[in-house]
């Protein structure tokens, strides 16, 4: 199934921040940052790929929760404006509906 347009952007901000994270962290030889902003990420293409609305609640309450507790606390601000824009279509009860 598609990624609904207005999921896709935001998550393809995500990913696009991230990985200049990671990079940034690489050039740094900080692999612990590298560590935590790919454990954010990693499972970002599937839900893009084969999207499914239990799959951007898992990212929402369980990946985004993780990487909230591990990342240095400055780093969430990187997200900050893409997940606001996710959050009340997370929250939304139309969110199966976007999947059709």
């Amino acid at each position: 199934m598609n990624c609904p347009t207005e999921v896709a952007e935001i998550v393809l901000g995500i990913l696009q921040t991230g990985v200049l994270r990671i990079r940034g962290g690489g050039w740094a030889n900080n692999a612990r940052r590298c560590a935590v902003e790919a454990d954010h990420l990693h499972n970002l293409p599937s839900l893009l790929a084969n999207f499914n609305p239990d799959l951007l609640r898992y990212y929402w309450e369980v990946e985004r929760i993780a990487y909230l507790t591990e990342a240095e606390p400055k780093s969430a601000g990187a997200f900050e404006a893409y997940w606001s824009r996710l959050e009340p279509i997370v929250a939304s009860e139309l969110l199966p509906a976007l999947a059709s």
